[in-house]
């Protein structure tokens, strides 16, 4: 075998050995805290003004809602072969983002803590910055009680 051929092959070795190791990479679950709500458009934060705030961030991130109730939005995200449900629990001040399932996120308990793959985290950041960033909160005309319901009765 030539100098050449013995690194190809090498090469291709490392690059097969080191598939499953970033295929199945977890980090640490990040568990958000409960996020009290500021709104600056002088309209104080009610429970529909939040529901509605979560609902429309989610949509813009093309989260679907697949179950709802009152104090509660449970929502899904699928992208390509993966899938996370979690449910967003809310009140007049605030919400809370808590994990429900997965598919292919690789999630599982270690040594007493949840590790997942390291996109959710991600996308749960970013649903919490829209939520938080929500035109509910910040222009004067948006998100009035009757929005919110007509959101909630929509998948």
């Amino acid at each position: 075998m030539s100098k050449r051929s013995v690194s190809l092959l090498f090469a291709t070795m490392l690059a097969v050995a080191s598939v499953p190791a970033i295929a199945g990479k977890q980090d640490p679950m990040v568990i958000p805290a409960y996020e009290k709500v500021e709104s600056t458009n002088g309209i104080p934060p009610t429970a529909a003004r939040i529901k509605a705030a979560i609902i429309h961030a989610g949509k813009a991130r093309g989260w679907t809602v697949s179950d709802s109730e009152p104090g509660r939005v449970t929502l899904r995200y699928a992208p390509r072969t993966h899938e996370v449900m979690v449910a967003v629990r809310y009140d007049a001040n605030g919400y809370k983002i808590e994990y429900v399932s997965s598919k292919e996120m690789n999630y599982e308990i270690k040594r007493g803590k949840p590790e997942i793959h390291g996109n959710y985290n991600r996308w749960i950041r970013n649903l919490a910055i829209d939520i938080q960033n929500s035109p509910v909160f910040h222009q004067a005309d948006a998100g009035t009680d009757a929005d919110a319901e007509s959101s909630a009765s929509s998948p």
